[in-house]
């Protein structure tokens, strides 16, 4: 596996990984996708197996009130790629990049019936800061999950 940054020929890769990760209302937009990955506080990281996405993890970098926070907004891996340690992988160096950008906190939704991502997420450190309700539409509420980070030395 190669952990490496977005470019602009992953697009439609991807978008297509997105679609079999998620259902609606859950999955992106391919418009949106581009947006979100190509968004200049956009940070990517992509998965690669054999030239091909496996799996990516979006992260954006946020000004908050403290400071700076880092925000994913979507994690995916590819169904025949799970439990291989590719979402962990990828959310290491999402917190690399975050602790780079000097965030001290890093912050996701998540869908409350999503079980397995809640359970990826605490033990990857997160915890439960508070329900986001119809984040996904109506009556399809979030949980957000938070995790303190340290910053890179400047």
């Amino acid at each position: 596996m190669i952990l490496r940054g977005y470019e602009p020929g992953d697009l439609d890769a991807m978008h297509a990984l997105d679609v079999a990760c998620f259902e609606r209302p859950f999955r992106f937009t391919r418009r949106a996708m581009q947006r979100f990955a190509e968004a200049k506080k956009a940070r990517v990281v992509i998965a690669e197996i054999d030239h091909t996405v496996a799996g990516f993890c979006i992260l954006h970098i946020e000004r908050a009130e403290y400071g700076r926070a880092a925000y994913i907004v979507t994690l995916d891996v590819a169904p025949d790629h799970r439990r291989k340690g590719i979402a962990r992988a990828l959310m290491l160096q999402a917190e690399l990049l975050a602790a780079e950008a000097m965030c001290t906190m890093m912050a996701l939704h998540v869908f409350i019936g999503n079980t397995a991502a809640m359970g990826f997420y605490q033990s990857a450190g997160f915890i439960r800061s508070h329900r986001s309700p119809g984040f996904y539409g109506s009556s399809l509420d979030a949980l957000v999950l938070h995790k303190t980070l340290v910053p890179a030395a400047a």
